[in-house]
């Protein structure tokens, strides 16, 4: 959630370490935290892809004196690199490895599946953050307040670090109602994670992974809210457990990835076990979308290139698993939504036909003709229009 997940200026590697260990001889240092939603996808895609990394856990400290001077604000997780390059959002931060690194790819060589997979992304990445932060704070809320307290303050005592905790937790707790989350809408929330998950089992007994027999970019963005929240967090994870076994064993199975292992299927085929989770997609989040597209436009017609976008522009209505409610507009998931709509632009002739088709089967046939009002960009870790 770009409430949670966005964004380092003069701290080098060999200044500090991951987990008290010397970081010079680490290509890369992943700083964040276990509970993070975003973090957990970042880590599973480095463990994946079999690079020579390292953790620091994202204390105080280490928000004060490396993120905060070096990206403006504090946000986790953030890649360092080696040659001192500083890397946040995960987007970035794979395309930033999957540029420098030999191996597989993350992203299905088919053109189809790879569109898929940046939905896919943009539903995990935006949308499941709404379950992700109602189980949390309604189920877990004791629990992720003194695991908050006991990251921030590994030595303190335990009263102390309840309170660090509950300091840290009013902070995301306040994020909850700008995503929508009330007492209008938690039966919504409760029934399109479930459906949700209900669709995953039934595609997972099919194959172990969302296109194949290995992870590609779908499943490391599902894995940040299905691991960090929803399975991890104990009255989450017992839920999950009990609902959905195959999705568990999913998250097992993606936490511990044999780097580079398995295959894509072949000829760029697309499983029809994902259009419940497309379709879902596609009826709850795509009207959302295109409502924030239109108060884009209103807000950028008057902006200069480089002006830096608001996170959020007012409210909306929404619908999710058939209540209603309200939330902020969320303007990075427009930047999530660019990443698709350049794909879909680029494609050839004939497989704009098969996205088409597929479009047309899952009901999203307006993101066919989708145009953002203005290009946006991350400079300096913000978000700008061009």
């Amino acid at each position: 959630m770009r409430l949670l997940e966005h964004t380092f200026a003069e701290i080098r590697l060999d200044d500090w370490g991951g987990e008290g260990g010397a970081s010079d001889l680490m290509r890369y240092t992943l700083i964040g935290t276990e509970a993070s939603y975003f973090t957990g996808k970042a880590r599973a895609y480095l463990r994946w892809k079999g690079v020579d990394f390292s953790e620091t856990v994202a204390t105080p400290d280490i928000y004060s004196e490396v993120i905060e001077p070096r990206v403006g604000f504090a946000v986790i997780p953030v890649l360092l690199t080696a040659g001192d390059d500083i890397v946040q959002d995960t987007a970035s931060i794979i395309d930033y490895v999957e540029a420098h690194e030999p191996g597989p790819s993350v992203y299905p060589p088919g053109a189809v599946q790879r569109f898929v997979s940046l939905l896919i992304q943009l539903y995990a990445d935006e949308w499941l953050v709404i379950p992700a932060m109602h189980y949390r704070w309604t189920y877990n809320e004791d629990w992720i307040l003194e695991e908050f307290g006991r990251t921030a303050a590994p030595g303190a005592a335990a009263s102390e670090q309840v309170r660090v905790g509950r300091i840290i937790g009013e902070r995301f707790k306040s994020f909850v109602p700008r995503l929508g989350v009330s007492e209008d809408t938690l039966s919504g929330i409760e029934a399109h994670y479930e459906g949700f998950l209900a669709d995953f089992s039934a595609h997972l007994r099919t194959m172990p992974y969302l296109q194949g027999t290995r992870p590609g970019l779908g499943d490391f963005a599902l894995y940040g809210p299905l691991y960090a929240h929803l399975y991890r967090d104990p009255a989450s994870g017992a839920i999950m457990k009990r609902l959905a076994p195959p999705v568990a064993e999913w998250v097992e199975r993606m936490t511990v990835p044999a780097p580079g292992a398995g295959e894509f299927l072949s000829d760029d085929t697309v499983p029809e076990t994902l259009y419940p989770i497309l379709k879902r997609q596609m009826s709850e989040q795509l009207p959302i979308l295109t409502e924030a597209a239109a108060r884009l436009a209103e807000w950028a017609a008057v902006q200069p290139p480089g002006a830096r976008v608001p996170r959020q522009l007012g409210q909306q209505e929404f619908r999710i698993g058939g209540r209603r409610g309200e939330r902020a507009v969320i303007t990075f998931s427009l930047y999530r939504l660019q990443a698709v709509l350049d794909h879909y632009a680029a494609l050839s002739d004939a497989d704009r036909a098969a996205v088409d088709g597929l479009l047309a089967a899952t009901g999203g046939e307006a993101i066919s003709g989708m145009k953002l009002p203005r290009r946006l960009e991350r400079r300096e870790f913000r978000l700008v229009v061009a």
